[in-house]
């Protein structure tokens, strides 16, 4: 029983060993195929990026002190010119008031000098004919030495009494009659000036004093008596006549005499130049006086133009974005106080690989995406406006920021990443390939129902496609690995 079931069990064996050699002589492997097709090949450099404004503006104090008001907060949006802080200032006013008292006392020292200065150039206060020199050029005067004597004998003057009820009809300017004892013809007159109190005179009669003017006709001198008439009203008594000027001209400057452009019998009119004095002393104190005066003046406006900067103003339109001093802080100058940025400054930021930074240049095309918590993705057009000289490194590699400007920042905010692509070449209708399906210029095409290994010419890759240059048509059959 156990030998013959051993020998059909070994028939069935053979017979079932014939019929599986039969069948694989049938069985055929399948492959995933794909044909090149014609179509567009995109060549992108794509890396993450960050959202942020470009050129933010630094809210910097230029003074330091407490910050006495804050008028805005993180987020707020702001006008240029809108006034952030208020900055203490008291110890600047208390500066700001002894500046303006310097140049005050700087001020009088000047003018007082200027006076002094203009004393060295003596000027006749009164016109006439010079009758007497008493100095001479080269001279030394003191303050006080006469210099000359003017007299004016071409106008007098004559003082007489009237009764008092007459005076008070007298007023000045009034026309007068002079007469003189000596004399046949009488001379016009003016009433000048009318005292104001009555002078006793012998016998216990009071009268009031009236002076008038006239004009000498050349025959008269002073020292001579005169009466005078005002329409009808005579004085009590006669008066003696008197130069118009009888003037002694002082040095009111001590010094040494430079000039003295008059003598004896020369004629002078009020005010005339009638000597200078040379004194370096007044004169060096005055430019002195002069450049303390103009030094003051510079440091109150020095002064006054800081007020400025204790009141901190918006530099432009935009959004705070920080805020790291408040009111009751004290503020440092040159220390950051807050950060201000505009909205139409949102740009996008992303550092590329220097083995790449070859194939990035201004102007080049971009998108920019962005997927919310949601799952919606956002896609921005963006281009290339920036980008770095100097690169950063760090683990061995060095990468450049590059700059993207976008057409639109809807729903974007600053410090968001993002998702970069630049576009570095694009051919059209060209015969392509998937990626995958190219391994070192060679695919493997698919003949007599195997695989063939063939070498291809590839040129531009990106987008998941290789573009096929040589080696392959339309109607080859690829395998896809």
């Amino acid at each position: 029983m156990k030998q013959f079931g051993t020998k059909r069990g070994r028939a069935a064996l053979c017979a079932a060993l014939s019929l599986l050699l039969l069948g694989g002589c049938t069985v055929r492997e399948t492959y995933e195929t794909v044909r090149p097709d014609r179509g567009a090949v995109e060549c992108r450099v794509e890396d993450t990026g960050r959202a942020a404004y470009r050129d933010n503006y630094a809210i910097v104090s230029t003074v330091g002190g407490r910050v006495l008001s804050c008028a805005f907060r993180e987020g707020d949006a702001v006008e240029e010119g809108q006034l952030l802080y208020v900055i203490d200032s008291g110890e600047l006013e208390d500066q700001i008031t002894q500046a303006r008292l310097a140049l005050q006392s700087a001020e009088t020292a000047l003018a007082q000098s200027s006076a002094a200065c203009e004393d060295l150039t003596v000027r006749s206060s009164a016109a006439g004919t010079v009758t007497a020199v008493h100095v001479h050029v080269g001279d030394f005067v003191s303050a006080g030495t006469p210099i000359a004597q003017v007299v004016d004998s071409a106008h007098l003057t004559l003082t007489v009494p009237f009764v008092p009820a007459d005076a008070a009809a007298l007023v000045p300017g009034s026309a007068a009659v002079i007469t003189f004892p000596a004399l046949a013809d009488s001379v016009s007159g003016t009433v000048v000036r009318v005292y104001d109190t009555p002078t006793v005179f012998a016998g216990g009669r009071e009268g009031v004093f009236v002076e008038f003017s006239l004009d000498n006709p050349g025959a008269l001198a002073s020292g001579g008596t005169a009466t005078a008439s005002v329409g009808g009203l005579t004085c009590m008594e006669a008066g003696q006549l008197s130069n118009a000027t009888e003037q002694a001209i002082y040095a009111a400057q001590s010094g040494q005499v430079l000039t003295l452009p008059i003598q004896a019998g020369t004629a002078v009119a009020e005010g005339q130049t009638v000597m200078t004095i040379k004194n370096d002393s007044l004169t060096n104190a005055a430019v002195n006086a002069a450049l303390a005066r103009d030094k003051a003046e510079v440091s109150l406006s020095q002064l006054t133009d800081k007020v400025g900067d204790y009141s901190i103003t918006a530099p432009a339109d935009g959004l705070i974005l920080t805020r790291t001093v408040k009111a009751g802080d004290l503020a440092a100058a040159g220390s950051p106080m807050a950060v201000l940025a505009q909205p139409e400054e949102l740009c996008v930021q992303v550092d590329i690989d220097e083995l790449y930074i070859d194939r990035v240049w201004n102007g080049q095309a971009a998108e920019v995406s962005f997927t919310a918590e949601d799952g919606e993705t956002q896609v921005y057009a963006a281009a290339v406006t920036r980008i770095d000289d100097t690169g950063i490194s760090a683990g061995g590699v060095t990468e450049y920021t590059v700059e993207l400007t976008l057409e639109s920042r809807e729903g974007l905010r600053a410090g968001m990443n993002v998702s970069v692509s630049l576009l570095v070449d694009r051919r059209e209708d060209c015969l392509r390939l998937p990626s995958r399906a190219v391994v070192n210029d060679t695919v493997q095409v698919l003949k007599n129902g195997a695989p063939v290994e063939t070498a291809v010419r590839t040129g531009l890759s990106g987008g998941g496609f290789v573009e096929i240059l040589e080696g392959l048509s339309q109607e080859d059959e690829v395998v896809l690995p």
